[in-house]
């Protein structure tokens, strides 16, 4: 008898629309884990890139902007633009993103966004969204390396800022969300 494994099959994300009875559904297969395990031919593969060599010593971002280094774009469409980049100090100019929401993800160390409308602090592990049309400075703490993602269309946040309702929006029970899925109106501090 073959060996076979759940395959969770979704349209958008792990979990937007995914439980509904819509055509976008969520839906489970049975696969068999040595088709799965052959390393099939075609399709798009997946590349690994590797941050930390990257950023070597010596190579930092932001700081001088004329003669140094300026962050490297990773990965791109007609949406969306994710680059990583490293100013381990004071970045060397203000910025203002007239077309994108820049969502702010600190992959190592820390660094704080000082901007006209306060400044936040972001450690490792750490997001925020700067909107479009903020000006804004990194100010990086010592070595760090972030991940910024730019959006053309406006980031809304989803998720709980209340970490234990946040879990609690991850949990599933047979199956099935023990909250309400969450859609792109949700409010996310809402009490269900």
């Amino acid at each position: 008898m073959k060996k076979t494994i759940k395959e969770f099959v979704t349209f958008w994300g792990p979990s937007i629309n995914d439980w509904t009875d819509g055509p976008d559904r969520r839906f489970v297969i049975e696969r068999d884990v040595d088709l799965l395990d052959s390393q099939a031919q075609g399709g798009r593969k997946m590349e690994k890139i590797s941050l930390n060599d990257i950023f070597c010593e010596g190579v930092t971002t932001g700081v001088d902007m004329v003669d140094g280094y300026m962050p490297l774009v990773l990965y791109g469409n007609d949406d969306l633009i994710i680059e990583v980049a490293n100013c381990d100090t004071e970045q060397g100019g203000w910025h203002r993103n007239l077309g994108a929401d820049e969502l702010a993800f600190q992959y190592k160390g820390s660094r704080t966004l000082r901007s006209e409308t306060g400044p936040i602090t972001i450690n490792e592990g750490e997001m925020t969204v700067i909107p479009r049309g903020v000006a804004h400075q990194n100010v990086g703490h010592g070595p760090n390396i972030e991940i910024t993602i730019y959006s053309k269309q406006p980031l809304r946040r989803l998720a709980p800022l209340d970490v234990e309702r946040a879990r609690e929006r991850m949990r599933i029970r047979d199956g099935k969300p023990v909250m309400s899925p969450v859609t792109l109106d949700s409010d996310p501090d809402s009490s269900d």
